[in-house]
């Protein structure tokens, strides 16, 4: 009851920031972990890469990395993939929140959300001895410009409310990492890191001749 109650409050103090900083389009929907997203027919519009099984980095309890991706034209954001690393294999992830802003901090807000998470491939041991989690979440459409943006992840919450990690890549994104989260977009405590493994989906926008 009380990790639920934490839960809750942190969503209610989200949807409130938001709220404060005008944030059209933001939204607490939690999906159900074992509905599969709707993944086809999706375009890939930033990867940056698969688990590399070289290191992590921790996405709750107070801690959160924020990754950099970049779009060539204008496109449609509609869903996110990334791994987790956490204990034991039936220690399934099962919400997060997401935050897509402008720059690592001090940028602007353009989306985000407490969002249940989806699974998409069976989990396996890494070696580390931590189970990798295929996971992913629904975004509500977020159209957006060329240029770079960042996503961060924090607040996620497992099975058995055990510590989270976000599974490096070592992809082409900048990355930052702070143990205690920033706070409303404050440099706090981040630090320069390898980037994690994630991908944006979407659909690019068609525009006439």
């Amino acid at each position: 009851m009380e990790l639920q109650d934490q839960t809750l409050r942190r969503q209610a103090g989200l949807r409130l920031r938001f709220a404060r900083r005008g944030v059209a389009g933001c939204f607490a929907a939690v999906s159900s972990l074992l509905l599969a997203l709707p993944l086809c027919g999706q375009t890939v519009l930033y990867d940056n890469g698969p688990d590399a099984e070289v290191g992590y980095y921790r996405i709750n309890f107070g801690a959160a990395t924020i990754d950099s991706f970049e779009l060539s034209a204008e496109a449609t954001l509609s869903n996110v993939t990334f791994t987790i690393y956490d204990v034991d294999d039936r220690n399934v992830p099962k919400y997060a929140t997401w935050i897509i802003t402008t720059a690592p901090v001090g940028g602007t807000v353009l989306g985000g959300g407490f969002v249940g998470l989806s699974r998409l491939e069976d989990p396996y041991l890494t070696k580390f001895l931590f189970f990798a989690w295929k996971v992913g979440f629904q975004i509500p459409e977020l159209i957006l410009p060329p240029g770079t943006y960042y996503i961060q992840i924090q607040n996620v919450v497992t099975q058995w409310g055990t510590r989270a990690f976000w599974a490096v890549s070592s992809g082409p994104s900048s990355a930052y990492h702070a143990e205690v989260g920033p706070s409303e977009y404050s440099a706090g405590q981040l630090a320069p890191v390898a980037s994690e493994s994630f991908a944006v989906l979407g659909e690019w926008t068609v525009k006439e001749p």
